[in-house]
This record gives C-alpha cells, structure tokens and sequence, in this order.
C-alpha cells in the first residue's frame, strides 16, 4: 500500500497537538519531516528529517504533501510555492487574506496539478452530514435565518492572532468558522455583508466582531466571533416549522464530551429530535486529502469554495474597514 509523505511547514502548536497525530493514526500517511528554526518546538515532533529553512524542505524530492499552518499573512506565499514544487497542499484556514490571493492558490493548484485544499476541518465531523439530511428532510421546513457563534479566551499578549500584519484578528481567527457553516454547510448564498466589531486599540485588530449576511431572498445570517469570551461554538438554523441547533458545532473534540450534539425543536420550542455524535474530524480530514492524492481527485472542498471564503472575508473586514455594506458579492 503506497503511503503519503508528509512535510510539516512551521513547528506551530496546532501541527503537534492535532494534525500530527491525526496522522499518526492514519494508516497511509508517514511523518517525513518539518522545517523550522525551533529547535526546542522541533524536538517535540520527532520527526526523521529536520530543515532549518522552508524552501529546504520543498526541494525534498521524497516529500509528497505539506502541511503549512504559518501565520495567515504568509499563506499564500508559501502555499504557491510548495505547489510550484509538486507538492499537495494542505492549508490552514482562512487560507487567504484577499480573494486576489486565493486566486492565486486556485491558479497554482490548476497548473501544478496538485491537490489543495483548505484545512476546515471540522466540515468532516459526521454531525454536518446529519444536518444536511434533516434541513433536505424538510423538517424545519425553509430556512429562514441563521446564527453562528465560536469564541474563546486569548491569554496570551503575544499571540500570533493579535497581530495585524500577521492577519490577526477574531473574524479570520474563528469567525471563519461560522461563515464557513452558513456559505459551505448550509448553503448560505450572501449578495450583502456588514460587519462590526471591536478592535484592541493596542493591536489594531478585532477581539469581537459580528458580520451580518443577506442573500437574495431577504434572508439574513448572523456571524459572531471573539477572543475575549468564554468557549463556545454552536450554529442555530431557523425555519419556518422549528430549528436545527448544532452545539460543539467546530470543536467536539475539545467539549467536555467529546460530542457533537444536534437538536430539532418545533415551532413551539419543543426538543423532537435530539442525537449525538463523536467522530474523528482532522482523521477523517487527512483520510479525504490522502485519498485524493492517491487516486486523482478533488476535495469535496476545493479550491473554488476556498475563493468563495475569501471574498467573503475580505468584503467583510472591508466592511469593518469603512462603515458601508458591501454588495457585489
């Protein structure tokens, strides 16, 4: 059986905590090496190869996908670049800063004849799927608003996600997420966005912000994102016949339970549907890229959904920018 080797681009905390072993327990992928500077952040991979400089680890004519979870401002540099050199990628959400950007990583992925796909890994948890079945069940009937809400406390002064440059800020950071669920889950199509927040006068970034989506049948979304409240991540859809929540709707893996839990109330409020759901979300992640690679296929989330996201970032923080609407979406 022919395995995937894999080269991880930055020591980051999210490669040794979750992507690392996710593929440890894939039975197709081997850790073939990491580039980074950090020593001391290095040593905890244990990893055959070492390379102190990215562009070492990309002539590494034996690596066949990489890994980059660096800052979001270095995304799109290094994303290209690893494809210029055959290699699949696997990026880090949000994958761009500008739509021109992604294009770009879209354009690079085409000529190259690579697989790329951004690293939304929680759209593989198998309670999506049953979302999915329940709003084609019609049991909420028509869909006609949605919330989404992922925030969590940043401790940390020096994080990477307040620094502007960086492409910090908590929209890019978690909100991504939920403007991920209401475009790419639920099928959410804005031809309006707006968005407000409040930034760190320090760092110049938002640690809260809300971005409020309409699409052409009047309908609105609602997205809130924070560094600076307590955890929580939960998408709520609204029809006309009752709602669709799903709680530890991003992260199920971190919840007190390990599950994701999706509960169906009627027009009256009334639970008529509760199921739980523990699934392996950045297994299941690096099990669909692998088998993408090893047998010439797309992602069922691609390159094109990925320019989709990003416009809707941009126009967003656009948004937050200038005080108007953004239409032209």
């Amino acid at each position: 059986m022919r395995k995937i080797r894999w080269g991880i681009l930055n020591a980051a905390n999210i490669a040794y905590d979750e992507f690392v072993p996710a593929l440890l327990r894939s039975d197709e992928a081997v850790v073939a090496a990491i580039a980074s500077k950090n020593s001391e952040k290095v040593k905890r991979f244990n990893c055959p190869i070492v390379y102190q400089q990215y562009e070492q680890l990309l002539e590494d004519s034996s690596i066949d996908a990489v890994y980059i979870p660096l800052p979001n401002s270095l995304h799109a540099e290094w994303a290209v670049k690893a494809m210029n050199k055959g290699k699949h990628v696997l990026l880090e959400k949000p994958a761009a800063i500008t739509e021109a950007e992604m294009e770009a990583i879209h354009q690079a992925a085409i000529e190259n004849n690579v697989v790329f796909m951004e690293a939304f890994m929680y759209q593989f948890h198998c309670q999506h799927k049953r979302v999915k079945e329940l709003l084609k069940s019609e049991v909420i009937g028509e869909f006609s608003h949605i919330k989404a809400h992922f925030s969590w406390m940043l401790e940390d002064s020096g994080d990477i996600r307040l620094n502007l440059e960086l492409g910090g800020g908590a929209m890019r950071d978690v909100g991504c997420y939920g403007l991920h669920a209401v475009t790419q889950i639920i099928g959410f199509k804005p031809i309006q966005i707006s968005m407000s927040g409040k930034f760190n006068p320090e760092y110049g970034v938002d640690t809260t912000s809300v971005c409020v989506l309409k699409d052409n049948q009047n309908r609105i979304a609602e997205v809130s994102a924070s560094m600076e409240l307590p955890f929580i991540n939960r998408y709520e859809i609204i029809g006309v016949k009752g709602s669709i929540t799903v709680e530890s709707s991003f992260r199920p893996d971190i919840s007190d339970d390990k599950f994701g839990k999706v509960t169906v109330r009627d027009e009256n409020n009334n639970v008529v549907l509760f199921e739980r759901f523990k699934d392996d979300q950045y297994l299941r992640q690096v099990e669909h890229f692998q088998y993408c690679i090893l047998n010439g296929e797309n992602p069922v989330y691609h390159s094109v959904h990925s320019l989709q996201m990003a416009r809707y970032l941009e126009k967003a923080y656009q948004s937050l920018s200038n005080g108007s609407v953004m239409t032209n979406i």
